[in-house]
């Protein structure tokens, strides 16, 4: 927590006792499902990286 104190620029505080959540474990994802996602946002990708003329090569980050 400190950290994101640090980060936000605020001071430090210790939470008394906070609770955690999603303490589950999740499935990996599919691996074509990053594919689909470029696929799904195709338009909004190209509309950021014109926008920001830059290009992010997300086709090559499949993991």
């Amino acid at each position: 927590m400190k950290r994101v104190f640090d980060f936000l620029n605020l001071p430090n505080y210790q939470i008394p006792d906070y609770q955690k959540f999603n303490l589950c474990s999740y499935p990996l994802i599919r691996k074509l499902l990053p594919q689909k996602f470029r696929y799904f946002f195709q338009a909004e990708i190209h509309n950021l990286e014109s926008d920001l003329d830059m290009k992010f090569n997300w086709e090559t980050r499949d993991r």
